[in-house]
């Protein structure tokens, strides 16, 4: 029995190691950024970190302030560009980033990015209201509808997001959730893969995926304009508004627009004309095509600073 034991354990230790070196030679897990909550209650990345996308086909940085890519080499004549997975990229090479793409066609500007997955609208405006410092000329924030709806405690309570409170007008910050068995996956690759591919969580996910796009409202509820407008109010009041542009990905919701617009928020709509090509087969994000086709509407929207949204 001891015997059987002893070589159930070497089993598993050695398939454990073959596992792990197979894992990191061909990346078959993506390396994922840790992440802090600096002095601004904002979430960010430790600094100086690096890694690679799923596949080893290329790899992403976290730069010394804490986002991905790199930081532009000057602050003169600076543009912001702020948002969620959209823009942090990292399924794409950093040659393809949205600051990247703006930079090779509008060369006498500079960008600088703050983008994190799970972004909120809100956290976005505390994100540009600390980039008020470096004073840049203009804000691009990257959105979309569930931005603003995830930004309000009262529409659904998210504690790793950063949230409005509409009952006190408090900013509630996100709580970083980074269990200590998930820190220990992301160091063993294999044992990673495993989780991510065959736990019971991960199955959990993949079955309740279909039911979760068929709950997604197709438009704004009364309670939803409701806590929206109480949202909007609060940011007219509390933030620098005026240097600020909601950079919207296609398709958005109109009842949504027009509450914007209400409340003369500058909006740029991007239009998706080659559906097909902006996103992966699998995957919403924006492939380099995504990226260029934007920022070639974002470049319109800067040349033309007068130019009405």
């Amino acid at each position: 029995m001891r015997l059987l034991i002893k070589n159930s354990i070497l089993f598993c230790l050695v398939g454990l190691l073959i596992g792990e070196t197979i894992s990191r030679m061909f990346s078959t897990t993506s390396d994922i950024p840790s992440r802090v909550i600096d002095q601004n209650n904002i979430q960010k990345y430790n600094p100086n970190q690096t890694g690679k996308w799923i596949g080893g086909a290329h790899g992403w940085i976290i730069n010394e302030e804490g986002w991905p890519g790199e930081l532009p080499k000057s602050k003169d004549n600076l543009i912001t560009v702020i948002g969620d997975s959209y823009v942090e990229n990292f399924m794409n090479p950093n040659s393809c980033r949205q600051s990247v793409v703006l930079k090779n066609i509008l060369p006498n500007y500079n960008f600088y990015e703050a983008s994190r997955s799970g972004v909120s609208f809100i956290e976005a405006m505390e994100i540009a209201s600390h980039l008020d410092s470096l004073q840049p000329i203009r804000q691009l924030v990257y959105v979309h509808d569930a931005d603003f709806l995830e930004s309000v405690v009262q529409i659904k309570r998210m504690p790793d997001i950063t949230q409005y409170n509409s009952e006190d007008s408090k900013i509630i910050p996100g709580v970083l959730k980074s269990p200590g068995l998930k820190k220990i996956l992301y160091k063993w690759k294999f044992m990673y893969f495993l989780y991510t591919n065959y736990s019971f969580d991960a199955i959990s996910e993949k079955d309740t995926e279909p039911k979760k796009k068929a709950l997604t409202p197709q438009s704004l509820t009364k309670k939803h304009k409701v806590e929206l407008h109480k949202l909007l109010s609060f940011v007219n009041e509390t933030y620098n508004t005026s240097n600020i542009t909601l950079v919207f990905r296609p398709n958005p919701d109109p009842e949504l627009l027009a509450l914007l617009n209400k409340f003369h928020f500058k909006v740029l709509l991007l239009l998706d004309s080659k559906e097909k090509e902006w996103s992966f087969q699998h995957d919403p994000h924006w492939t380099c095509i995504g990226h260029e086709e934007a920022a070639k509407q974002v470049k319109n929207v800067i040349e033309r600073p007068t130019q009405a949204f």
